[in-house]
């Protein structure tokens, strides 16, 4: 794997993606993040459903994850590792997710995802995505309070 500056052309162009899908959440622009997404999608994410499998399934949660937030929806990845080979890719980060919900409470989280990726007609989509929180054993509540070492 490699990440910094020794990034191969398909490194940059799947770091470029995920450059562009923080920008498309920031910007709240649906059908921009979408388009990072194939029609048979398989994401796994901090809320419910347990599983989505289609990108209708992901323009849902999308909408009402955007209408929880006052403010701008500001992300931001840490610890990125990418991963070639030929058309198949993956990739693991720690993401920061922060702004104001709707009930004016300051949100601000580190959570970790891993994607992989296909490329089809020289364009990378993201194919699967799965994002967790650690939980604390003990008590079973997410540890949303912790940050990248």
């Amino acid at each position: 794997m490699a990440s910094g500056n020794d990034l191969s052309a398909s490194q940059q162009e799947i770091k470029n993606l995920l450059d562009a899908k923080i920008k498309a959440i920031y910007d709240r622009d649906l059908e921009g993040l979408l388009s990072n997404y194939p029609p048979d999608v398989v994401t796994f994410d901090l809320m419910s459903p347990l599983q989505n499998n289609t990108r209708d399934a992901i323009k849902k949660r999308l909408e009402n994850w955007f209408a929880g937030y006052e403010s701008p929806i500001s992300q931001e990845i840490a610890n990125l590792e990418i991963a070639v080979s030929g058309d198949i890719a993956y990739s693991h980060c720690l993401t920061r997710t922060y702004g104001t919900n709707a009930k004016g409470e300051e949100m601000d989280m580190w959570y970790r995802t891993t994607d992989g990726y296909r490329k089809v007609g020289g364009k990378w989509f993201i194919t699967h995505e799965h994002n967790s929180e650690p939980i604390d054993m003990e008590t079973g509540m997410a540890m949303f309070d912790l940050k990248p070492e």
